[in-house]
């Protein structure tokens, strides 16, 4: 699963008169009233809140859960029949069923505990199978009792039932929500500018039980029959293939979809669709969308195919063995995640539509990667599912894995491995030093335990880890493991102790791992103990000598740990630069060893070769010097992934005060000759990291002299305003990135081709056509365009959002409008939040859009921002935006503004922010948003800043 955004509740207020808002909404609205293109609002009860993979369950390195919340072992099912009633044409929120559950008694009881939430049961009746065929024998008609905290329901019979086989039949109401919950409700506007509603499904982790009674554990598999009831206008969709459709007996406006009965599979990952949509197809593939959507889902269509293709050939296990048929549905204002029930997989639109007119490379990029990660899926996690939560992991780490390595089997040309490293291992390594972090392996019970395991440490984590090892093992060694494993568990659960067994068969008297050593404790190493290690390398500079040990890299302490991991090392050097030859040179398996090498006293050294362990490295000062001198020398003498391990590792080290900043900075000099990606991805980080130290300081001027001096080079490569037939994937992500800091810090050639290309695109000259600008260069073009006075543009980006059904152009034209400079754009901004969610409004956002304004807004620039902060210092402006968006979204917004606040002209002006919105928001909020900027000085004073600034010196120049 791609995590989905969750929501968080809203209401509308009755006038929004007597604020500043109103006072600027003329500015923007202009005659929109009068257009009649835009469609009434749908005025939907809650709104998105922000929640993604990136956060992380931070609790403590052991702990027990309550063995309560799990079912009792008496009972297990095999089947289940669930027959389910659903008006959503109508956008009625209600359902019924009736679900007849199959199961096998396995110890004498009277008590049949399953799981149920917030259903409202009719009736229960229990049937007699017996062994010896033959009709149902109905026995009784149980009473039940429902825990809502633990989501259990318990129903109990007359007389205790003996070993054997039973049917359970309940009949019941539900509730949909309209986010990912159980049987949801989404929302679009037809061709016809009307509102739609259509029905999707999420069960993932705990939610199978909001549609029906069942055993929602993901060990407990049962085949599935499906029937549903529904409008002759729509149409039902399922993990299986259509069985029939009937005219229900009952009314003949409706119809009953059966569907074929699934294979063995979790409760989790059933699934169906209740839509008008329309079906594309080639051949088993299937892509379901809404009309006005088809031709932005032809790249899906196409793409999916090859992935699922490509995924069955690698593991040796075509897909369609086992399920006769694959249906992705992109779902209407669902966020941007994605769910990988097996046989119908869900998505956020942004994650499966993709129009190259409108859509950017990385919104390409993100389609393609999405439903590779659910695709891989279909094997990690549908056919062998984790036998518990606890072990997570092995659906998400492998998925996460493949997301990137199975785009390098179907589509090798667009790069997308080559971020691996920076996106993922990188991205881990940040969450992973947090000393309070989790195992890969970790206990859950509750719900919200659960739930909190769908972290970076199960995706980012378990990924990096799961591609260390298929390098360490080799890639032969490893697809025949996988192979073997998801042969012997398919159909079923399984733990780590699974995996590693058929590793460990694959490997076996091949000479791959030390006489002494398999592949589970290797494998333990590093998923029952919490964090990563970092490898010191202290070389003694005589005979190739070195020490290596290691430690628990944190990123603000350092503890005594009594674990240890077993590294996986392998090194380059300057006269032996095998940076493609990722062999395992040896293992380090206690804390320091010797470790004798041919590598000469005056040459660099490089360990972990293209970055493949899940490890930091840190040097000696003067191995970081040559490797300094080495990249002004020659960059490309070490590898480009490398290279941004370098850069990345050398600057979390100094953040941790195990190396000077100033090696950092010294170290990356060389990047006014760099010209690949990633090196300038981890660059990147660092200046970002720096630049919102210094702004707005002293330092500040010399930060930007730096800077100028790093990407003057590179710039002069690269069009701000065009893109070029055959241009590389990875050559746009370096374009956006450099001409992003050429125009923050104002390179007039920057600024003046965005204006120049913006006003061509918008407001083009008497007598010359309009241009558009290619999707691919736009977030800087716009962005940096309407730096200037430039009101009439921003009202005509804004007047293209509210026509776009495209959500990932909605998102984009939104970044763009929050880096506006004129003050009365941004309040006419936020003004059309408020009247957005009034009745028959002619502004409309999508649900999780609001609260994507104001990010865009904060991470606009100080300009933005402070157009802003004057809103949020009106209390009738800031409580009307309150009831809209929530308290959530306001005190995040707050926060984000203390975070960026430098000096003490922002202080004063933060301040006053504050101190208008007493009563508003609680008093903690208040207190620590002024913490967090009162304590923002204090890093000059830190070896660290004082180290930085010493550094900057050189450049404040006269």
């Amino acid at each position: 699963m791609v995590k989905w955004h969750l929501t968080g509740y809203r209401r509308w207020i009755s006038s929004p008169t007597g604020s500043v808002l109103l006072l600027v909404l003329l500015a923007l609205v202009g005659d929109y009233s009068s257009r009649g293109v835009f469609a009434a609002s749908p005025l939907p009860d809650q709104d998105d809140v922000l929640y993604h993979a990136a956060s992380v369950s931070s609790i403590a390195a052991t702990r027990d859960v309550d063995s309560t919340y799990f079912l009792p072992n008496t009972t297990v099912p095999t089947h289940y029949s669930i027959s389910l009633r659903t008006d959503i044409h109508n956008d009625v929120r209600t359902f019924s069923a009736i679900t007849r559950i199959y199961l096998t008694v396995l110890a004498p009881t009277d008590l049949i505990v399953m799981h149920v939430q917030e259903l409202n049961i009719a009736s229960v009746a229990l049937y007699r199978i017996a062994s010896t065929g033959g009709n149902e024998i109905w026995i009784d008609s149980p009473t039940y009792m429902i825990d809502i905290v633990r989501e259990h329901v318990t129903f109990r019979t007359a007389g205790m039932l003996p070993l054997g086989n039973y049917a359970l039949e309940v009949a019941y109401t539900g509730s949909m929500r309209n986010y990912q919950s159980g049987y949801l409700v989404s929302r679009y506007r037809n061709e016809a500018n009307e509102w739609r509603s259509v029905g999707t499904t999420h069960f993932q982790a705990t939610l199978a039980r909001r549609v029906f009674p069942c055993y929602d554990e993901p060990a407990l598999k049962a085949t599935f029959d499906l029937k549903i009831t529904h409008h002759r206008a729509y149409t039902a969709i399922a993990n299986m293939p259509l069985a029939s459709t009937d005219i229900d007996p009952n009314n003949r406006e409706y119809l009953v979809s059966r569907f074929e009965r699934t294979p063995l599979m979790s409760t989790y990952l059933l699934a169906f669709a209740v839509t008008d949509f329309k079906t594309l197809r080639n051949g088993q593939h299937e892509i379901v969308v809404r009309s006005n959507a088809q031709d932005d889902a032809m790249y899906a269509l196409t793409v999916g195919s090859t992935i699922l293709e490509r995924l069955g050939s690698y593991l040796e296990l075509s897909y369609y063995d086992y399920m006769p048929k694959m249906t992705s549905i992109a779902v209407p204002d669902r966020g941007t995640g994605a769910m990988e029930n097996w046989g119908l997989v869900t998505y956020g639109e942004p994650s499966l539509l993709y129009n190259p007119a409108v859509n950017t490379y990385r919104n390409r990029k993100r389609v393609t990667t999405v439903i590779a990660h659910e695709y891989a899926h279909q094997w990690f996690g549908d056919l062998v599912s984790p036998r518990s939560w606890d072990f997570i992991w092995l659906s998400e780490g492998f998925a996460t894995l493949y997301e990137y390595l199975a785009t390098r089997l179907a589509e090798p040309g667009d790069e997308y491995w080559e971020l691996f490293s920076v996106e993922v291992v990188q991205r881990a390594f940040l969450q992973d030093a947090n000393e309070q972090i989790r195992p890969i392996n970790w206990q859950a019970a509750t719900q919200a335990e659960v739930s909190s395991l769908f972290d970076i440490i199960a995706y980012q984590k378990a990924g990096s880890v799961l591609n260390m090892f298929r390098n360490v093992l080799g890639e032969s060694e490893w697809r025949q493991g996988l192979t073997q494993y998801l042969t012997d568990r398919g159909y079923d659960a399984a733990t780590e102790e699974n995996l590693a067994l058929h590793l460990q068969r694959a490997v076996e008297g091949k000479d791959i791992l030390p006489p002494t050593a398999n592949v589970r404790d290797l494998l333990a190493s590093w998923t029952d103990a919490p964090g990563f290690p970092v490898l010191n390398v202290y070389r003694l500079y005589r005979d190739g000598i070195m020490i290596l040990s290691q430690e628990r890299f944190l990123e603000h302490s350092v503890l005594p740990t009594g674990h240890v991991w077993h590294i996986p090392f392998n090194y380059a050097y300057e006269s032996s630069a095998t940076f493609y030859d990722l062999t395992t040179a040896g293992w380090l398996s206690s804390r320091a060893a010797k470790l004798e090498t041919p590598v000469p006293d005056d040459e660099w050294v490089v360990f972990n070769k293209q970055q493949t362990g899940y490890y930091r490295v840190n040097y000696d000062r003067r191995n970081w010097d040559l490797l300094a001198q080495a990249l002004m020398a020659n960059r490309n003498a070490i590898h480009r992934a490398n290279r941004a391990q370098l850069i990345d590792d050398a600057f979390n080290l100094a953040r941790a005060d195990l190396l000077d900043m100033a090696v950092v900075l010294r170290l990356m000099r060389y990047l006014r000759a760099e010209r690949d990606y990633a090196p300038w991805y981890a660059a990147d980080k660092v200046l970002t990291y720096l630049y919102d130290k210094v702004r707005a300081t002293e330092h500040e001027h010399a930060f930007l002299v730096y800077v100028d001096e790093l990407i003057e080079e590179v710039y002069a490569t690269l069009s701000v305003d065009t893109v070029g037939q055959g241009e590389s994937t990875l050559y746009k992500y370096l374009r956006q990135l450099i001409t992003g800091w050429a125009c923050r810090i104002g390179y007039k050639d920057c600024l003046e081709r965005s204006r120049a290309a913006l006003r061509k695109e918008l407001l083009p000259g008497q007598g010359e056509s309009s241009v558009a600008v290619h999707p691919d260069v736009r977030a800087v073009v716009y962005c940096y365009g309407l730096q200037q006075d430039s009101a009439e543009e921003f009202q005509l980006i804004f007047q293209r959002l509210m026509a776009s059904r495209n959500q990932a152009e909605r998102t984009d034209l939104i970044d763009a409008l929050g880096c506006a400079r004129n003050a009365d754009s941004i309040t006419s901004l936020l003004v059309t939040i408020v009247f957005s969610a009034a009745p028959d409004t002619t502004f409309v956002y999508l649900s999780e859009e609001r609260n994507r304004v104001f990010q865009a807004i904060y991470s606009g620039g100080r300009a933005p921002t402070l157009a802003l902060m004057n809103v949020l210092s009106d209390s009738v402006s800031v409580q009307q935006l309150l009831a809209i968006v929530g308290e959530g979204t306001i005190a995040n917004a707050v926060m984000n503004i203390a975070q960026r606040t430098n000096g003490a002209e922002e202080m004063a002006r933060l301040e006053m922010m504050l101190t208008a919105m007493n009563g508003i928001l609680p008093p903690g909020t208040l207190n620590n948003a002024r913490d967090t900027a009162a304590a923002r000085p204090q890093w000059f004073t830190t070896a660290e800043g004082l180290i930085v600034g010493e550094f900057l010196e050189q450049y404040n120049l006269p």
